[in-house]
């Protein structure tokens, strides 16, 4: 729910995601067939509440212990005090009825009997009236006690301390909390008194009402800590925490992503691709960069499968881009007045991006969103190219497509490379490449980007200064130590560009490497961390 649906959902729309068979299904359709009656007096509102939590099955399946049934039961209680405001309001709204009831829960007070406990935490008013072996009274400042007169604000204060309410004034006050002081003293054999001597920087005085008790000190043994009591055990061993188990080949979930990862941090994709370490989803109203991500790949496959071609570009193809639109947000599940938002907009991209598509040599698609597998030191990763053209003068261009910023092709070169994705593509395809590039769409600086095997083969795309094999022996030598390093284990805490990948780092909670960060900001030197 959190990846697919919607930042705020209605009942009706949560039971339409869920699965038919599921148990959570049929309770929320009961609940909503109940829901969907409005009573209007406080009795109907108790018995639709009592029925609502029946058919999300409260309290649930297993037998009640005592607090749970004596809590059940007060629930019921409470209930039973809404159903009585008939007598007095026959009407009702649904506001009404629940802020009743939670007033209701809220005002009275509610401990379950249990059985006796060696130790007893009390309140004021729960400690009055018994017998105790040891008793201790903490927080007796002269501040806190004795309490200050509290009168009932809608009786007048002259008829509460003519019918001796304690809280009337504050003698009465003080003479309540005289006999209260005065029951506690006899209340067990051993009888402690305490007050904090400081909050902060401000001194506190002892009560009054305990100014006679005599002062001591009260000693506790210092029992030692379980975890002292194992540390001095000296039990312990060590172990380089930097190499995992090595990886067992064959098939890895996680596509071309596991190289990447391993390129920013080897911490990063042991956590991502072996611990299945995750962060939850942030439902946010409106599309993500995921969802506008997949309209575009379907906005231009749907365009290729119609046009295959160069060619196709030189007629009128307005009803091929608002088909290919009109395809793309259905698919996404768009309606209403924002689906017709996004194919306007969609469209737009699509001609933008055509114009650009028209200025290159005449070439023809050969492949559109083709699942491949690829092999790299031993592990099968499952990929999918976006789209591969055949040029007539000879090659064939891998392309790759972008909807955000796209870094600089130079970024694909080093031991660790920033994006391996089209280099482990264009290391492992079966067809001569004579271009790699990434398809920017974005409106206003589209263009591709990337190299190419010979001069005016895409436009405004550099020629790869150094010969066309010897890139492709370049990628396929770093691609394999990026591979060989995630299958031999290497987990090492080691960021490639420090504060800047720790700080687009999902996992900082797990590595806490960026709490060596904190002091730095981007542009300064960071030294780099000692692993961990």
């Amino acid at each position: 729910l959190r990846r697919d649906a919607d930042a705020t959902l209605t009942l009706g729309k949560l039971i339409a995601l869920l699965d038919k068979a599921s148990l959570l299904r049929s309770r929320l359709e009961k609940m909503f067939e109940i829901a969907s009656n409005r009573p209007d007096a406080p009795g109907d509102w108790a018995r639709q509440f009592s029925a609502l939590l029946d058919a999300a099955g409260f309290p649930g399946e297993r037998t009640l212990d005592s607090a749970e049934f004596q809590t059940r039961a007060r629930l019921h209680e409470a209930l039973g005090e809404l159903s009585k405001l008939e007598r007095v309001a026959p009407r009702f709204s649904f506001s009404q009825a629940i802020s009743f009831l939670r007033r209701e829960c809220e005002a009275n007070l509610f401990q379950p009997e249990s059985a006796d406990a060696p130790i007893q935490v009390l309140g004021l008013l729960e400690s009055r009236g018994l017998r105790f072996d040891c008793l201790w009274v903490s927080g007796l400042t002269d501040e806190a006690w004795p309490l200050s007169a509290s009168p009932n604000p809608f009786v007048p204060i002259r008829l509460q301390k003519a019918a001796g309410v304690p809280e009337a004034s504050a003698e009465a006050s003080l003479e309540l909390d005289r006999r209260i002081t005065a029951e506690w003293r006899g209340a067990a054999a051993e009888v402690v008194f305490s007050c904090p001597l400081k909050e902060k920087d401000h001194d506190l005085a002892p009560s009054p009402l305990i100014a006679d008790v005599p002062e001591e000190s009260v000693s506790v043994p210092d029992f030692p800590r379980y975890r002292d009591v194992l540390f001095d055990a000296r039990r312990t061993e060590s172990f380089a925490d930097w190499k995992a188990p090595a990886v067992t080949e064959g098939k890895m979930r996680g596509g071309t992503r596991v190289l990447a990862d391993q390129a920013a941090c080897p911490f990063r994709a042991f956590a991502k691709w072996r611990l299945s370490a995750e962060t939850l989803e942030d439902p946010a109203p409106g599309l993500d960069a995921r969802d506008r991500g997949k309209l575009l790949h379907v906005l231009m496959k749907e365009i290729w499968e119609q046009l295959r071609g160069s060619d196709a570009l030189a007629s009128d193809f307005s009803a091929v881009i608002s088909r290919a639109a009109d395809v793309a947000v259905k698919e996404l599940g768009l309606q209403g007045r924002f689906a017709e938002l996004e194919r306007e907009r969609l469209a737009k991209l699509a001609r933008e991006w055509l114009d650009v598509e028209a200025q290159r040599p005449p070439f023809e698609v050969s492949s559109i969103e083709e699942k491949r597998t690829l092999t790299v030191a031993g592990l099968e990763l499952q990929s999918r190219i976006d789209r591969m053209d055949r040029l007539r003068g000879g090659g064939h261009v891998l392309i790759d497509y972008k909807t955000g910023n796209v870094g600089n092709p130079k970024q694909w070169h080093g031991p660790r490379l920033d994006d391996p994705q089209l280099p482990l593509y264009a290391v492992a395809a079966p067809e001569e490449l004579a271009a790699v590039v990434f398809a920017k769409l974005k409106p206003g600086e589209m263009r591709f980007m990337g190299y190419s095997r010979a001069p005016n083969l895409l436009p405004k795309v550099v020629v790869n200064p150094a010969p066309w094999p010897k890139l492709l022996e370049e990628w396929q030598r770093d691609t394999e130590a990026l591979g060989r390093a995630f299958v031999s284990g290497d987990a090492h805490v080691d960021p490639k560009e420090d504060l800047k990948t720790c700080r687009l780092c999902e996992l900082q909670t797990l590595c806490r490497v960026y709490e060596k960060f904190a002091g730095f900001s981007e542009d300064e030197s960071t030294p780099r961390p000692e692993n961990p």
